[in-house]
């Protein structure tokens, strides 16, 4: 008799599993349901002001704890495509193009904000986990990406 109720709870246990997962895969990071459609706006204030020195450069740690919260609050299988968005921008299920406000700039070129933005998950800025298993968002490397 115990084993029967074993059986079961595994089985219900794994329906659990199976239903968790599948539900994940429909939404994975797409704007709008899992992430908001224009995500982390305080992080593009951060990436300029500490990499072209644009912007307001008191209370940097501020900027810092408002970036790290908006990827806090996205989930961890989503901050690289987040990222992704804020440099790249993306074009919604109604046709409209949105994001990709980081564009070059005299002596800011993309190629750095990109490779800026890649280490906004690391130990040594929001010490965030991503699904690379790295400390940083390897999608936003130099070579990655499409540039409007």
């Amino acid at each position: 008799m115990a084993f029967k109720h074993q059986l079961i709870l595994w089985a219900a246990v794994m329906l659990a599993i199976l239903a968790a997962a599948s539900a994940s895969v429909g939404d994975q990071c797409v704007p709008g349901l899992v992430m908001p459609h224009n995500p982390l706006g305080a992080c593009r204030t951060y990436v300029v002001s500490q990499i072209c020195h644009v912007g307001p450069r008191l209370f940097t740690w501020d900027m810092k704890r408002r970036c790290c919260d908006e990827l806090l609050a996205i989930p961890a299988y989503c901050r690289c495509e987040a990222l992704r968005i804020l440099m790249d921008g993306v074009v919604t299920p109604q046709g409209v193009f949105e994001g990709g406000y980081l564009k070059d700039m005299p002596n800011c070129p993309r190629v750095t904000q990109r490779s800026y933005a890649a280490t906004l998950v690391a130990p040594h800025e929001c010490n965030l986990h991503t699904i690379h298993g790295s400390p940083y968002c390897p999608t936003l490397q130099a070579g990655y990406g499409v540039v409007f």
